[in-house]
Formats: C-alpha cells, structure tokens, sequence
C-alpha cells in the first residue's frame, strides 16, 4: 500500500551491486530504509555510500539487485520520474532567480497554480527561517542561508523521501554544527524519509534516527547510534564510531573495544576490583576538559587508546606514566580482531 504523504516512503535495496571495469564500488547491499526515518549512510571516502545514494536516486545504473520505493520497483524509472528530493553539497542554486524562484523551480516546472505556488513557497521559507528572504538573490546570503534554500526548493514540491550528499561538507564547523539541529528540526516538521550520506561521524550521531556504516562497498553494521556505539559488531565500526581503546587477547583473533568512559586507570600493581581485566599502559599525556580529565594511553603492542576519568591519583599525572588499565568485560565489547598490517 503506498505510504501517506505525511510520513515518506519505504525504501528497500534487495540485493544491490554497482561494478566498474575496475572495481567493485558495492557488493550486495540489502537494507530497508523505514518510512519517515533519518537514515545516515556513513563511511569513509570511496565506501560506497555515494554511489547507493546515487542508485536510489537514479543518476547510475544498477548492475544487480533491485529497488523499491513502497513497493515499487524503481530501477528502469528515469529520475524525474521517481519524485524524490535531492539535494547536494554545492548547493546548485540558480543565481539569476531570487530565492521564493529558486524555490519555485520545482513547482513551476509542475506548471502548478501561481497562487497554490506563492503559498507553498511562503510555507518553505517559514519551515527554513527564511521568511523575509523571498526577494533575495543567493549571492546576498551566507552558505548556511543558501543551504536552507537548497533544502526548502528540494521540499517545497512534497517529496516523500528526501536524499541528502553531504549537504554540509563545505561549511565551516560551527555553522555545520547549527544547520544539523536546523535539518534534524525541519526533519520532524515534515515528517519525510531522509536518506544522509557524511563521512563525519559525530554529524551522524547528531543527526540520525540509524545509521548504516560503510567499508569497501559493503554494510559493517545498522543501527542507532547507541546500538553503534556500545555494542559494535566489528573492528572497523568500533573505530570509526567515536574513540575506543583496543586491548588484544592473548590469543591475537580476538580484541576488548573498551570506551573511554568505560575503562579506569591505577597505579601499577594496585589491587583490581574483582572480575575485572588489566593491561598495563604509559599514560602519555592527561588534559583537563572542565567536566573531567582526557587520558591519552600507549599499549605494549605501541596502539594508542583513549581514557577520560573525573580524576585520577596524582602520581598518574604527567608525560609517560606507567599505569595500569583496567575494565570489566560486562561493560566493554569483544570483537574479532584482523590482523593488523
């Protein structure tokens, strides 16, 4: 049945492979995007991400698998024809059109009523903080103004699912850091799918209901971000998702991913609570946050980790300490552990 327009699409990819002369960009990515959800496809450069999300919108061929948009299968539909919402990380805005025109392009095109035009307009300016703009042209405003331009012209025709390229990659941090909550705000408002594609992870953490994390063209792992965060599933996502401190077994096919909240530092051969793990550490440097102390570790195999604490004994203070790290295996996360090269 397809979705209400106030609560977006279903998107499910069964199965979807992209291959070059030269290489495999994705292999056999199953996963079900869920009406009215943020998704965030994370991952580092050349994962994969981009290239499903240019699948999904239609700009490249599939060369296996399929997708469907409620139920619809969609790979052989042009992509003016499968009524979804993009938007880019260069904004793509018309300079020569004020901004109610850049936002009106989509409707125009449609050849929608002028009046019906006029109010959907003044509704995306409202939803964006632009009201007051209509008249201006996208040279008259900053990045984040032209970004939120950008975002109402690929809303205002009511797409249900919204496809996101990195649309923040070119601002500077701090203004990044606003139109997050800004998109997750108007995320709510509109009640649409969006499908976010970064490479920043703490972005992703801000802004996702789940996020799929990426490597050499496969899925590592789905899930919200706790789930990512505390119980990783793999190596890779454990270090790509905030910092860790990565203890090997003896046995070397095995790793302790310990958070760094999770572990606490003691001086060496203090007595360890009972049932916990111990390794032994230099502390190479610690750094007062105000809300607590960040502990900067080296491991006897030479990988660094990270520790942060309210306080620790003063003689664990200092420039290469010796130290011992202890954690409890019920509060940390055992994964494999390839070998390192």
């Amino acid at each position: 049945m397809p979705a209400s327009s106030n609560r977006g699409a279903e998107i499910y990819l069964d199965g979807v492979t992209k291959r070059y002369p030269t290489s495999l960009a994705l292999d056999d990515i199953t996963l079900h995007v869920r009406a009215g959800e943020f998704l965030t496809l994370l991952g580092p450069s050349g994962s994969g991400k981009t290239t499903l999300l240019n699948l999904i919108a239609g700009f490249i061929e599939l060369t296996a698998g399929s997708i469907h948009l409620d139920g619809r299968r969609i790979n052989d539909v042009p992509v003016h024809k499968r009524g979804l919402g993009i938007v880019f990380q260069h904004y793509a805005l018309f300079p020569h059109l004020t901004v109610s025109d850049n936002i009106a392009f989509p409707l125009t095109r449609r050849k929608m009523p002028k009046e019906q035009i006029r109010e959907l307009v003044n509704a995306e300016l409202a939803t964006a903080g632009l009201s007051g703009y209509g008249k201006r042209f996208p040279r008259e405003l900053s990045g984040g103004q032209q970004q939120r331009v950008a975002l109402a012209r690929a809303l205002v025709f009511k797409p249900e699912v919204l496809l996101l390229d990195e649309p923040l990659g070119a601002l500077d941090k701090n203004l990044r850091e606003r139109l997050q909550l800004e998109i997750r705000r108007i995320h709510r408002e509109v009640g649409r799918t969006f499908v976010f594609v970064t490479h920043d992870q703490e972005e992703a953490l801000t802004l996702s209901d789940r996020i799929a994390v990426f490597n050499e063209g496969r899925i590592e792992q789905v899930g919200t971000a706790q789930e990512l965060y505390e119980r990783p599933v793999s190596l890779f996502v454990a270090e790509f998702i905030g910092e860790s401190t990565v203890v090997p077994e003896t046995t070397g096919d095995m790793a302790w991913v310990i958070r760094p909240e999770k572990a606490k530092l003691l001086e060496p051969h203090s007595e360890v609570p009972g049932g916990c793990l111990t390794a032994d550490v230099m502390i190479q440097q610690s750094v007062y946050l105000g809300s607590g102390w960040k502990h900067e570790i080296v491991l006897p195999d030479n990988t660094t980790g990270v520790v942060r604490s309210d306080r620790i004994p003063d003689s664990l203070h200092g420039v290469n300490i010796p130290a011992q790290l202890t954690w409890h295996p019920s509060e940390v996360t055992r994964v494999s552990a390839p070998k390192r090269t």
